[in-house]
């Protein structure tokens, strides 16, 4: 090459291809963090518990059906004996209505047996259902009302019993570990600003832990014993005694309204059973629905359906303009309202819906009171809903964190290791559970 010429080369693009380029964030696929812990805990529903068991009562019914379990009497009698699988609640001079639509008295009361004369005069029972009062085994007699002779004295007095409900504390822990070089090296990824191994693994073995409290709250069963037991039946390897709490599901299906739809798909038949049912419940009229994937969208579609119907006024129809919002969110229909809520816990893939899991979950859809019972006797009210945690003598064990080794902020060993201990003691609570619903 000649002094003072420039030869001109063609550089190829090529072998910057074979450079890496890394995005140096963490890409959250899982999405864990909002749970049915979080909604507790964000609407302030977590009261703290002295003992690893808590109870609450709830008054009975002050109006009961009598079955009918036996008949001494005749046919053309105005007065017969009937027997009853319980009169415990039933007093003389209280009123019976019969499905003929005719009423009685209670003349008087032996055991459960009980003499009923007819108020009106001339009508008698017809025990072969030939005409008059039928009355037959296995009908049910409400006992409306009570009538007294003049001068007569007080009845008899009757005494209005408690339901106990309790529930208890669970026992949750969670560990993670890392080495002195694991803790120190630094990797691709960046983690909260910070591209080391702890911060992204600390999270995730405290999204985990505060997981399993969510899970348990919604599909854990109560164990048969508890702590206080002397031979408790749920022990660990070292035979010390396990005790679990009561999910929302076990105490829904125990004590609420469990309904499962008549066809493949949630229809309008299905909410018009569910609420006569709740009606008889004297249920509030608010309520919040948690559902999944599948409940979601045959929600959706049936009160779409529903808009578009012209049995509907024109005022309800869709609007339509740039945007158009085919979700129903909250719908008002037979005197309640609904709330529906997306919840992501019921369609966890490997927990709650995947090919072969307990499909009561993924294809449920729980209804929750969306207000505060009353207490009886009083104007207070109380959360439905709440989380117990285990709490006195100065020790709160809601959430408890203790780091130990070398590498702790405070070193408890010459291990070079950073060990994070999680602990946390607690149940849930649901108060008026009749009023909840599930349908399937």
């Amino acid at each position: 090459m000649a002094i003072g010429s420039i030869k001109k080369e063609v550089i190829s693009s090529i072998p910057f291809l074979d450079q890496r380029e890394i995005l140096n964030k963490v890409l959250n696929i899982t999405n864990e963090e909002m749970s049915f812990l979080d909604i507790m805990e964000l609407s302030g529903r977590s009261v703290a518990t002295k003992v690893p068991t808590y109870h609450h009562f709830v008054n009975d019914e002050l109006y009961k059906l009598g079955e009918v379990s036996a008949i001494s009497g005749s046919d053309g009698q105005a007065q017969i004996t009937i027997g009853l699988t319980d009169a415990s609640s039933v007093r003389a001079g209280e009123l019976v209505y019969f499905k003929d639509g005719k009423v009685g008295r209670v003349q008087s009361k032996s055991g459960n047996d009980i003499t009923v004369k007819m108020v009106e005069a001339g009508v008698t029972f017809d025990l072969n259902a030939t005409g008059g009062v039928t009355v037959a085994v296995a009908d049910k007699l409400p006992f409306f009302s009570n009538a007294q002779g003049e001068g007569s004295g007080s009845p008899d007095p009757i005494k209005y019993g408690l339901t106990k409900y309790f529930n208890q504390v669970q026992i949750f822990k969670d560990k993670f570990s890392l080495s002195g070089i694991q803790k120190a090296s630094a990797i691709e990824v960046m983690y909260e600003g910070k591209p080391y191994v702890m911060y992204k693994a600390q999270h995730e073995a405290l999204m985990k832990f505060r997981g399993d409290i969510s899970f348990a709250m919604f599909m854990s069963r109560l164990s048969g014993t508890n702590f206080e037991s002397s031979s408790p039946s749920l022990v660990d390897a070292d035979g010390n005694a396990v005790q679990t709490t009561k999910g929302l599901d076990q105490y829904v299906a125990e004590q609420g309204v469990v309904k499962n739809i008549a066809g493949s798909a949630l229809a309008l038949a299905d909410i018009k059973a569910l609420t006569k049912e709740l009606n008889l419940r004297r249920a509030p009229e608010d309520y919040l629905v948690f559902v999944g994937t599948n409940k979601n969208i045959e929600w959706d579609d049936l009160f779409n359906q529903l808009g578009n119907s012209a049995t509907l006024s024109t005022a309800a129809r869709f609007d339509i303009g740039k945007n158009i919002d085919l979700g129903i969110d909250s719908v008002k229909i037979y005197g309640r309202t609904y709330h529906k809520k997306y919840l992501p816990l019921l369609d966890h893939k490997n927990v709650t819906n995947f090919s072969s899991s307990f499909k009561t979950f993924a294809d449920a859809a729980y209804f929750v009171p969306n207000d505060k019972v009353k207490t009886h006797g009083s104007g207070e009210t109380v959360d439905r809903l709440r989380v117990r945690y285990l709490a006195g003598d100065g020790t709160d064990l809601r959430y408890n964190e203790t780091m130990l080794g070398k590498f702790a902020p405070t070193p408890t060993s010459d291990k070079s290791v950073l060990e994070v201990h999680y602990e946390s003691v607690q149940g849930l609570e649901v108060l008026g559970a009749n009023h909840f619903a599930k349908v399937i």
